[in-house]
């Protein structure tokens, strides 16, 4: 994935967010907000009303973005949910104009019930479940530009069920016209290894996916690594287990990230296995799946009772080690009781466009249970639909002023020419004074020479009467934020 970068001839050195206090040496009279997005009020906007799709159009793993060059916005989604390894789930792919309104194009490469006259990229032997894509611009080979990978496999008679599954991946030129791999599944695993749930490329260009382990009796989300796209390091490496903090029953089911500007952002899917359990009562279903290899409580509980997943909000550095930084707090709602999404609002990897964090989700709703029901598959009567909501541009959270804020960076390198901040001061203001390590004002650069920053600006221009930034390059500096009424998003380096 690469960076999201603001548009124009400025090119974006390093951009600091306000998810956490990495950034910050002291603050005061500032509180951290973190933002819901503005949920569509066309929702869903991709909805599973083909044959092909069934009961199911969902981009949770998927991929959707923004091509400039074409002005159009394209997704990469999974139609048809999967219950067993003989489900033809399959990969399509559609596009929009403005992100609300989607098309599905006859794309002519795929055969279904006679006909290739469907928006279907690819269908794999047996199910394919959770296909994650990728536009990998780092290869130097263009017929693999485009990469997929999902859970499937292919007909074994040696396999208990007849089937061997496990990651399976494809290649394609431009999304459309797709080869599978001859070997799939490149990583034969078992089902607690199941899910792909989002690839990009880390800091040194490898290819970075995250998904499931095996061993811990539930779902956990883990990371590995390749070179190739092919050959994954294994097993893959814990980055979200349970732990104490969770109430009992709580599974970590995902982690869709991107580099955004340099920060690692990622939205964590949150399983609630309902109703309530006691510590023991979790335990007890823990062990016995560890020692079963079966993840979740057994079909039974979720006939009866279901569950709910919600994303929450995490960040890192690394891509390594992450933080939930608003702990419990989901960042989309679900919806209410007989909507489209009242048991899920699981979120995919979110980009820019248009000034705008777009961000498409996965809804359903299954929480209605189906009385005397064990399968699955007739549970509720609800299809899995994609949404979408909005937030402003980097607006995942800010520190907000009430009165007057104060907030004081650590010491760092200055490299870029330029400054811009985002912020909303209505009808406040903000204004940036440079500051030595040590604390003292550079001169030229006070709080009484700093130009006022007023009104909802995304890309403020930081500026002070006489001294400009380009003289600061080389430099060890700190900046101190003086806010009023403001609430700040983001300070973006950039180089002109």
């Amino acid at each position: 994935m690469t960076n999201i970068s603001p548009s124009g001839a400025d090119r974006l050195r390093r951009k600091e967010l306000f998810l956490d206090d990495r950034f910050i040496d002291e603050k005061s009279g500032l509180i951290r907000r973190f933002h819901q997005p503005e949920v569509s009020a066309e929702n869903p906007v991709i909805h599973a009303d083909r044959p092909w799709e069934r009961d199911a159009a969902f981009v949770d793993s998927g991929l959707v973005f923004y091509d400039e060059d074409e002005d159009l916005f394209k997704a990469w989604y999974q139609g048809g949910a999967c219950y067993g390894a003989d489900d033809r789930s399959v990969m399509c792919y559609a596009t929009s104009r403005d992100g609300i309104h989607w098309e599905k194009p006859a794309l002519g490469q795929v055969e279904f019930e006679g006909s290739r006259e469907n928006n279907i990229a690819l269908m794999a032997e047996c199910m394919m479940h959770d296909p994650a894509v990728l536009i990998d611009e780092h290869d130097p080979d263009p017929q693999r530009r485009f990469k997929a990978v999902w859970w499937g496999g292919r007909k074994d008679a040696a396999q208990s069920d007849g089937y061997l599954l496990g990651h399976c991946v494809g290649f394609s030129p431009d999304g459309i016209r797709w080869t599978q791999h001859p070997d799939n599944p490149v990583w034969p695993a078992d089902g607690e290894v199941a899910v792909p749930q989002g690839i990009h490329h880390c800091q040194d260009d490898r290819l970075v996916m995250y998904c499931s382990a095996d061993g811990h009796g539930m779902r956990v989300v883990a990371r590995c690594e390749s070179d190739n796209f092919v050959n994954w390091e294994t097993p893959p490496t814990l980055i979200f287990g349970y732990d104490e903090d969770d109430p009992p029953g709580t599974e970590l089911g995902g982690l869709a990230a991107i580099n955004y500007d340099g920060t690692q952002i990622g939205m964590l899917w949150v399983i609630r296995n309902l109703p309530g359990f006691t510590k023991e009562q979790w335990k007890q279903i823990v062990d016995r799946n560890i020692r079963q290899g079966f993840l979740g409580p057994p079909i039974q509980f979720n006939a009866a009772v279901c569950r709910t997943i919600q994303t929450e909000l995490v960040v890192s550095q690394d891509g390594q080690s992450w933080q939930r930084i608003n702990r419990d707090a989901p960042l989309l709602l679900m919806g209410t009781e007989g909507t489209w999404d009242e048991c899920s609002s699981l979120a995919g990897r979110p980009f820019v466009a248009k000034d705008k964090i777009w961000i498409y989700y996965t809804g359903c709703g299954r929480i209605s249970p189906t009385p005397e029901t064990t399968r699955p598959e007739k549970i509720g009567k609800w299809s899995y639909d994609t949404g979408l909501a909005t937030l402003r541009l980097d607006g995942f959270a800010s520190l907000h002023a009430p009165d007057q804020g104060v907030l004081v960076t650590k010491p760092f390198h200055m490299q870029a020419s330029a400054l811009t901040v985002n912020t909303d001061a209505q009808p406040g203001s903000v204004r940036v004074e440079v500051l030595e390590p040590g604390g003292q004002p550079l001169v030229g650069y006070s709080i009484d020479e700093a130009q006022v920053i007023d009104g909802d600006q995304l890309h403020a221009a930081v500026r002070w009467k006489t001294a400009n930034v380009r003289d600061l390059r080389g430099r060890q500096i700190r900046l101190k934020l003086s806010l009023k009424n403001a609430d700040l998003y983001s300070i973006s380096f950039l180089d002109q």
